[in-house]
């Protein structure tokens, strides 16, 4: 050997350094694979089970779940909580644990829901909200403005209620006349953001100079919320001179 006994024995530290590392990340590597082949076998449903650890149990909607991230192996355990104005509907905690043939999954199986606590307040035009609780179940007691109606879309209930989840179904509205069709050359008492007017409202129609009014000046909106009539027309008043004039010469 052609080295100083000091020289070889740098050499031989360093060898097993070295060894003892590429030991160390062989055995990590050999971990990680060895995981995340078990993953790969298990099923893709939310609680499905595999022999080693249980599937991600996942995150309730405005929920949250501790722990939030890992590997769920046999005895682990999930706790589920919500987030402020909603209320747990489920487990609070699953474990992992055997369920038969030495599998394992999560008891109890069922995924907890975070449902909202109240119903948000719904604003309806032209209408006072009057209920004193918004909570599920609750039925949706509203009082339209003088001269509105008011109507639910699916008439064969009648009624609106607040569902677990928050919502408010077959949300009605208060109802006037639809605003009429405003025929060209022509203007009206009313403003363009009224979109529906109370029973009783009187539209008033007006031709711009040059035109005359053909049809009922006034339309009233009745009780059935059906106009008291069509809207006028229109018409230009210089085209009616030549059109008579022609008659003439003829």
């Amino acid at each position: 050997m052609n080295c100083s006994s000091k020289r070889c024995l740098v050499m031989s530290r360093d060898q097993q350094v070295h060894y003892h590392t590429v030991a160390t990340v062989y055995r990590k590597l050999l971990l990680l694979l060895t995981i995340f082949h078990l993953y790969s076998r298990s099923n893709s449903s939310d609680f499905s089970v595999d022999q080693q650890f249980c599937s991600d149990p996942g995150f309730p909607l405005h929920g949250y779940r501790t722990p939030s991230s890992g590997v769920f192996f046999e005895g682990s355990v999930a706790h589920f909580s919500c987030m402020a104005g909603f209320r747990l509907q489920g487990p609070a905690k699953m474990m992992c644990t055997q369920v038969h043939n030495g599998q394992v999954g999560w008891k109890p199986n069922r995924k907890p829901a975070c449902l909202a606590e109240e119903c948000l307040v719904p604003h309806i035009a032209d209408a006072e909200v009057q209920n004193q609780t918004y909570r599920p179940g609750d039925q949706l007691v509203i009082s339209c403005h003088d001269e509105f109606q008011i109507r639910y879309p699916d008439t064969d209930i009648m009624q609106s209620v607040c569902q677990d989840d928050g919502s408010w179904d077959n949300l009605p509205v208060c109802q006037g006349c639809l605003r009429p069709i405003i025929p060209p050359h022509s203007y009206v008492n009313i403003s363009e953001a009224e979109s529906s007017l109370p029973v009783g409202a009187l539209v008033r129609y007006q031709c711009f100079p040059g035109y005359k009014l053909d049809g009922a000046e006034l339309l009233e909106c009745m009780y059935n919320l059906i106009w008291s009539d069509v809207p006028p027309r229109c018409l230009d008043v210089e085209g009616d001179k030549h059109v008579a004039h022609h008659v003439i010469l003829m």
